[in-house]
């Protein structure tokens, strides 16, 4: 699903409106959650050099930023698939709640870059709940941040019963662990039955440790859906 979203006191969402530009958010996989939690790594883009490095000013300017770091020139394939002027960027802010978490902590999995414009951003998630799940836990998030959420997009997969038939001959021993571990004690459920620690110390294994088991899991099996 894809979903898009206005909320307060959101800095990206600040400089976007106020500048002609966009920044597109990107997932980073690191075992240092407090490095995760600190750092953000974005591709600025727009139309002019002029437009991506005003939009890098006042990215540095906003009361979070600590830091910015210019990154060298992407050759990633997409690297100007949003517009003719991109640049990476390193932005090291202090660590608040923000809505990535929010999805997180409710089940979704986030698919590709999170997209910065106009002052909205938008995000395309992963979820094997249902649809009625899916909608409350939306409203739930809209309340809990005093948030403008709309639903552009709402597909389902071509497997009926979802997740629960896919093939998981790709997954390591630990992963299928983890995974059936997590979704026998409800860690899918909403509200969630088990927090991650308590699966981490069940596994005998640290958070992070299990967390990232646990990823590479969902990726593995959510790889080759075909979405309609």
């Amino acid at each position: 699903m894809t979903v898009d979203m206005w909320h307060p006191d959101c800095w990206t969402l600040h400089v976007t409106q106020a500048v002609d530009a966009g920044l597109l958010g990107y997932e980073m996989t690191v075992s240092n959650s407090e490095f995760a939690d600190r750092f953000r790594l974005y591709r600025a883009y727009g139309d002019s050099r002029e437009a991506v490095e005003e939009l890098i000013e006042a990215v540095d300017e906003t009361d979070l930023t600590e830091e910015v770091v210019v990154l060298s020139p992407s050759t990633a394939p997409d690297s100007r698939a949003f517009g003719p002027v991109t640049q990476d960027i390193l932005v090291e802010c202090n660590p608040v709640p923000g809505t990535r978490d929010a999805f997180a902590s409710r089940g979704f999995m986030h698919y590709g870059p999170s997209q910065h414009e106009n002052g909205r951003e938008r995000r395309t998630l992963l979820t094997i709940s249902d649809r009625e799940t899916v909608y409350q836990m939306l409203s739930d998030i809209e309340a809990s941040y005093d948030a403008d959420l709309t639903i552009e997009r709402f597909t389902t997969t071509h497997t009926p019963s979802g997740i629960r038939d896919l093939p998981s001959d790709g997954l390591s021993p630990r992963q299928r662990e983890a995974f059936q571990l997590a979704r026998a004690r409800g860690y899918y459920n909403y509200p969630r039955d088990v927090t991650a620690q308590a699966l981490a110390e069940e596994f005998e294994v640290s958070r992070t440790t299990f967390l990232e088991h646990l990823r590479k899991a969902e990726r593995e099996l959510l790889t080759g859906i075909e979405f309609h």
